[in-house]
């Protein structure tokens, strides 16, 4: 080879299906919205990791993302002096295929296998038996880690430009959502100690900085000045709240940038404890006013006292899920069914605790043992491991031998929580709608210029276009409970915002009629939904311009086939119609017009990214 050049990927495709057959790349579909019925929000997303590695080395690198094995099988030909291949342990047995591949066909590729699944082949083969397959594993970050290989300067501060979009929405709406949510990652790994944890293990129990306050902030008004459509920004950190001076200090150059109030917010995740210390020491507004507007909350049990972690002892989660949703912010619960306290005694008391927070989204899940981490060894030791593949092994394993529950019936426990959620608040969406409205609310009656000035708008936007939900939201709701609460929306929404526009009554109408084709199909053929497939796409950092916004090519291969083509093509001329007819419509009754929400909503259709983030 004549130069050093890098490729970085994913295993290759099919991916294994979960459990509940929802897709490994789906999280609001698998997780965050479950059971939502057509409501549920199908997402996609992207290998960012492997992004963030090619963007911080100065060889020119390719980065595969879902590759089908003739896609990887082609690339290997061109020569690669360096193969990084970033995985979950559920993909090891399609990784092991590659590397072996590599091994026979292109031997001169070192090989480097990081992330989760580099964790687990490490914590069941000794290293005679995985370097059969890898030249190295990759333990904790892999900047720094891929610099030193390079030659290059490990500590240079991280490079993070703009990455592939994710974004979602439920499919009746569109079925080819273009990305609303950003990817931006602050830090890495946790001194937590929580045993069942892959990422605290990882990153051998500390937490690595990857920008400061100022550079993430910077980062977010990049995202918006390039993809004004985005709404949110995911930002990767196991525990923001954690770190109170740190997230502090996010709260100045974020207010500086009153119009990002307007447009975007940002995912962030908090443990009870930690969040409860943040909120003595800088009060509950600082969350609002530094931009957050979703929070994924780790409860995991009613019964924190049995737990014995320290994020989860002193804070009641019911004060702080109705002080977030008071101000507007979302909330992603997460709760772990298969402790070892858990038994018919209280595994519903527990359940239903969870179910009184009230989530905007939820995770539910198993408690599953990752190779690698402290809980794994210790089940180990005590005979308490199933022997399953490497494709079960993921969120709702069945690889722990329970105490007080049969094995099945955890997982049969988790999919009754998501269906009691649902029958209970409705869609996540129909939820959304109700925070959204306290947040407005709150932010109008603030003493805070950035909130009452500009968030407002953003509130008021999001609003606009959830409304746009609610007639079909009331019409297939899964029972009478629901469907009041759907009409109570709407007679909030009235009551706080005001009278919807002609423009949202017309997409609303064509919300209804997307639905109705939509439960249909459902009702005459249940197995109508499958776990969605990633498409094959090759990133391209030629180096040409590292220093642009954007500094990678995106090629599809494979190209789309005539079948996507087709239902592309559809989707496009059903937007194109709509435009128009949500043009004239505006066109015609500009007396009761809201030119903030019709020409939001206007906007998303003509740039065909109606869709929904988190």
């Amino acid at each position: 080879m004549s130069e050093e050049k890098a490729l970085f990927t994913t295993s290759v495709y099919p991916f294994p299906t979960l459990p509940n057959d929802t897709s490994l790349t789906d999280a609001t579909g698998a997780r965050f919205s479950r059971a939502d019925g057509i409501f549920c929000i199908i997402s996609h997303s992207h290998s960012f990791a492997t992004h963030i590695l090619a963007q911080n080395i100065t060889a020119p690198a390719v980065v595969l993302e879902y590759p089908r094995w003739d896609d990887f099988t082609a690339e290997i030909a061109k020569g690669y002096s360096v193969l990084g291949i970033s995985a979950l342990p559920v993909h090891l047995d399609g990784v092991l295929k590659m590397c072996r591949y590599v091994r026979e066909h292109s031997p001169q590729t070192k090989i480097i296998l990081g992330g989760y699944a580099g964790m687990a082949l490490g914590a069941v083969q000794d290293e005679k038996e995985w370097k059969q397959y890898a030249d190295e594993i990759c333990h904790g970050e892999g900047v720094r880690y891929m610099r030193r290989f390079f030659g290059l300067d490990a500590d240079a501060p991280v490079r993070q430009k703009l990455m592939p979009k994710g974004g979602g929405s439920p499919p009746f709406i569109t079925r080819f959502p273009k990305g609303a949510i950003g990817f931006i990652v602050s830090g890495l790994g946790c001194p937590g100690m929580c045993d069942f944890c892959s990422n605290t293990a990882l990153y051998d129990h500390t937490r690595i900085t990857m920008l400061s306050p100022e550079e993430l902030v910077r980062g977010m008004v990049q995202y918006h000045e390039t993809f004004p459509h985005v709404s949110s920004i995911f930002v990767v950190d196991e525990d923001h709240f954690r770190w109170p001076d740190y997230l502090s200090q996010i709260r100045e150059p974020w207010q500086s940038y009153p119009e990002l109030s307007e447009a975007v917010d940002w995912f962030s995740f908090g443990s009870l404890d930690f969040i409860g210390a943040f909120v003595d020491r800088f009060g509950w507004d600082a969350i609002p006013e530094m931009g957050i507007g979703v929070m994924f909350i780790g409860v995991e049990s009613k019964f924190g006292d049995l737990l014995k972690y320290k994020k989860r002892s002193t804070v009641d989660p019911k004060w702080v899920f109705k002080n977030l949703h008071r101000m507007g912010v979302r909330t992603v619960g997460s709760w772990v069914c298969g402790w070892d306290f858990h038994s018919h005694a209280n595994v519903m008391e527990d359940l239903n605790y969870f179910v009184a927070l009230c989530p905007t989204y939820q995770q539910l899940t198993r408690l599953s043992p990752f190779p690698g981490t402290p809980l794994y060894d210790r089940l180990r030791k005590e005979g308490r491991l199933h022997d399953v593949p490497w494709e079960n092994m993921h969120f709702w394993s069945e690889t722990q031998k329970k105490l007080g529950l049969e094995d099945h019936e955890t997982l049969n426990i988790v999919e009754q929580g998501y269906d009691l959620l649902y029958r209970t608040w409705g869609p996540s969406l129909l939820r959304r709608m109700d925070v959204e409205l306290n947040g407005y609310e709150y932010c109008r009656r603030s003493e805070n210029a950035v909130l009452r000035e500009h968030r407002t708008k953003f509130f008021k936007k999001q609003c606009g276009m959830v409304w746009t939900l609610l007639g079909a939201m009331e019409k297939y709701s899964p029972n009478g409970i629901v469907r009041r609460q759907a009409r109570m929306a709407d007679k909030r929404y009235r009551a706080t915002i005001g009278e919807p526009t002609p423009v949202m009554v017309l997409m609303s109408d064509l919300v209804v009629r997307l639905a109705g084709k939509e439960y249909a199909k459902t009702i005459f053929n249940p197995s109508f939904y499958r776990a969605k497939e990633e498409p094959f796409k090759r990133y391209v950092y030629d180096r040409t311009d590292d220093d642009a916004p954007i500094p990678y090519r995106t090629e599809w291969p494979g190209g789309r086939t005539f079948k996507v083509r087709k239902a592309m093509a559809v989707e496009a001329m059903r937007y194109f119609a709509l435009e128009k007819a949500l043009k004239a419509k505006r066109a015609a009754t500009r007396g009761r017009s809201d030119p903030l929400i019709d020409d939001y909503l206007i906007g998303m259709v003509t740039d065909r990214a109606f869709g929904f983030g988190l």
